[in-house]
């Protein structure tokens, strides 16, 4: 028979282990939920197919490089990447989506490349209280009507693409202008934020064209920009269709007659690399350049060459951009839950590549410095010479500019 101190003691023992196996349970919750040493899981959507796949594993080697050069690690947690290919279509974009979000359990989202991909994943987003970085795709209405608070853009918006070179174009190229962009919502974004920024400072535009994206021949445009006669061409495109643009505007005889101006697409290696020296002499404003001076663009330089071999392009910034980003958000916030992410990225501000950037917290959009600069031949290769500033933290407007009118 058991005496009353070898009850208490016994008591005593089961307590313990029972308070030990609670404390192991609730130890064990935390980690499944996202805790000390679990991974961060990012769910990357991208159009790694079609002519934006250039612009995506920029993008990619941008982030990987960031979390290369932090351990791989957030805090004490590694970071795993799982990437998936929306084809820069919406419908692929949506099983994708679902794909990482219900199978994968992301934590958190970065991309897309497409304007209409994220107006398409926006709804989804939103409903689901999953935090999307936006890594480039810059539609203006997800800054606008279809602000989320699980959205936030890294990278820049059609409106400011379009508006900071048309006032020194009007002032030192021409006031009669074609423009050219493709037939989609960022095409046309920016063109209409071009015109209105155009015409404000005296131009105008006197013929419009929509090429299809992934358009390979560019002849009937070419022609009719001979027999329009413009001061200037304006126009957007990226990728490869802005390849194939540059190397036909050459061939058809109208680099050095009639001036090519457009957005930052045109400035960038990503374009001018391939298209060599017909890229020589095109104008317009760009929110980068490898040559900024500041310390963090500096570092960012360096070690991207050291790793790549090459001269980091715009979207490289922006990759690593939405890699700190999310990064940040997390150690401020302790956390991978939405609710506490969107509490800290609201009014986030980081230093980039393209020097100190803060989130404007009215429309999750970051403002932005913005530079004229021009295509040069130098030393067998295309660079860019910065001919002044464009605008400084130029800011997406809180409503569309025709409703604030």
């Amino acid at each position: 028979m058991m005496g009353k101190g070898n009850t208490r003691k016994s008591g005593a023992w089961i307590s313990a282990v029972l308070t030990l196996l609670l404390l192991l349970s609730a130890c064990g919750s935390q980690t499944a939920s996202g805790g000390e040493g679990e991974p961060v899981k990012i769910g990357a959507i991208l159009s790694f197919s079609g002519n934006f796949a250039p612009l995506s594993e920029s993008i990619k080697e941008g982030m990987e490089l960031y979390f290369e050069l932090h351990g791989n690690q957030i805090g004490n947690r590694p970071v795993t990447i799982k990437y998936e290919d929306d084809e820069a279509n919406p419908q692929v974009a949506l099983r994708k989506y679902r794909q990482l979000v219900d199978s994968e359990k992301v934590d958190l989202l970065v991309g897309p490349i497409s304007s209409s991909v994220v107006y398409a994943l926006r709804d989804v987003i939103e409903k689901d209280k999953i935090v999307l970085i936006d890594a480039n795709a810059a539609a203006n209405d997800i800054s606008w009507d279809k602000k989320s608070d699980y959205i936030y853009r890294v990278s820049i918006s059609n409106w400011q693409d379009g508006t900071p070179g048309a006032a020194y174009i009007a002032q030192h190229v021409g006031k009669r202008a074609y423009v050219l962009a493709p037939d989609y919502p960022a095409g046309h974004e920016t063109i209409q934020a071009f015109k209105e920024a155009f015409t404000k400072a005296g131009g105008q535009v006197i013929k419009e064209a929509w090429p299809k994206l992934g358009t390979n021949d560019y002849a009937t445009y070419l022609t009719e920009i001979l027999e329009t006669k413009p001061d200037l061409v304006f126009s957007f495109l990226s990728g490869t269709d802005a390849i194939r643009f540059v190397q036909q505007y050459e061939q058809f005889g109208l680099n050095g007659r009639i001036p090519l101006t457009g957005t930052q697409e045109f400035l960038d290696p990503l374009v001018t690399d391939p298209a060599g020296k017909a890229a020589e002499g095109i104008i317009g404003a760009t929110m980068y350049t490898a040559s900024l001076d500041n310390p963090t663009n500096k570092a960012f330089v360096e070690e991207f060459t050291k790793k790549y071999k090459e001269t980091p392009n715009y979207f490289n910034v922006q990759g690593y951009d939405a890699a700190q980003v999310i990064a940040k958000a997390i150690e401020t916030a302790g956390s991978t839950k939405s609710e506490e992410l969107i509490k800290v990225l609201k009014t986030i501000t980081f230093s980039s590549p393209r020097g100190e950037l803060a989130m404007d917290p009215n429309t999750h959009n970051l403002a932005l410095d913005m530079y004229v600069a021009k295509n040069v031949w130098k030393d067998g290769k295309i660079e860019q010479e910065i001919m002044g500033i464009a605008a400084k933290g130029l800011k997406i407007p809180e409503t569309p500019p025709a409703a604030s009118k």
